[in-house]
């Protein structure tokens, strides 16, 4: 990931005025149909009283917010905003790293399991490995090669030139580096995930414990807090939070590696409420061995701490005391 280049002169650019409505209007899309999300689970709901009202809420927030920002970002490129450009870019970094590393997993690591649950609704082996082929291949579109398209686009030094010249008053994230607008971004969609915790118990994996209710919650709502703080922090370019994220990224990542080490799945299902048939998916999605989980939560959090030794520069000096974008 690169930081954003400098904009090119008038008259020597190729303008993308195009392409920003073009893509501009795919979010607004991708906004409208999360948005449809909400009457459709609502009306879901009334065929499926057994649905715990938790999971509805949880979810229809959840929908709110992703539709309303796809939707601003959507109007912004339309509009040729600089911030819309900055702040989609770090939006489809974080979106095409976490969607690739979802796919290896389908593809790599549970190749058979939408042939498995095919098989379990009826269906021949034949039409069971093209359901699994035309699922994966469609979440490969979409969490690798939409989000894939949307960095190609947005990264170039054409777009910026145009977005530059079209909205030349700097904003605050011309003033951030993209490498810290994107993790702070992922800090956001870090705690934007929360929202999704009441439909679970509020479970929350700490040091080989299961934490649930009031003491999960109050868990999460400190992560919440911690979210949003680094997320202010880090565009800023504050020493702290690059600090404050290396400590709670290795106590988390120690946290859950030992959690998943010694946990019973049957446990974690039963706190978080898992009704029969999603049981049943969870059972089918879970590895045999917790060592597949301790692994993962190494990897996932090893990674999230390579990273911030790679932006370790971008916070010293903080932005905003005698230094200006890199």
């Amino acid at each position: 990931m690169r930081d954003q280049q400098p904009p090119q002169p008038a008259g020597t650019y190729r303008d993308r005025g195009a392409g920003l409505v073009v893509f501009g209007v795919i979010e607004i899309l991708i906004g409208f149909a999360f948005a449809a999300l909400i009457p459709l689970t609502l009306v879901a709901v009334t065929f499926s009283p057994m649905v715990e009202i938790q999971l509805v809420v949880s979810s229809l927030a959840l929908y709110a917010a992703l539709a309303a920002i796809f939707i601003a970002l959507g109007i912004g490129s339309i509009r040729a905003r600089c911030w819309a450009r900055a702040l989609t870019l770090s939006l489809s970094w974080v979106w095409l790293i976490t969607g690739f590393c979802t796919m290896v997993f389908l593809w790599w690591f549970l190749p058979g399991v939408w042939r498995d649950l095919g098989a379990s609704s009826g269906l021949d082996a034949g039409d069971a490995r093209m359901v699994a082929l035309g699922i994966n291949l469609f979440l490969s579109m979409v969490y690798v090669l939409l989000p894939g398209a949307f960095v190609l686009f947005y990264r170039s030094p054409d777009v910026i030139a145009t977005c530059r010249v079209r909205s030349p008053i700097p904003g605050w994230t011309d003033r951030c580096p993209q490498k810290l607008l994107a993790l702070a971004v992922a800090y956001v969609l870090g705690g934007l995930s929360i929202i999704a915790m009441p439909a679970y118990g509020f479970v929350f994996p700490f040091f080989g414990f299961l934490l649930s209710g009031a003491a999960g919650a109050a868990c999460w709502a400190a992560v919440l807090v911690l979210s949003g703080a680094l997320a202010w922090g880090t565009a800023r370019g504050e020493p702290w939070a690059w600090w404050t994220a290396i400590a709670t990224g290795a106590v988390a990542g120690l946290s859950s590696a030992l959690t998943f080490a010694v946990i019973d799945p049957s446990e974690l299902f039963e706190i978080k409420g898992v009704l029969s048939e999603q049981r049943r998916l969870f059972e089918t999605l879970w590895p045999a061995s917790p060592w597949v989980h301790v692994a993962l939560q190494l990897v996932i959090w090893g990674s999230f701490i390579a990273y911030l030794a790679y932006v370790k520069p971008l916070f010293d000096p903080p932005l905003g005391h005698g230094r200006t974008q890199e």
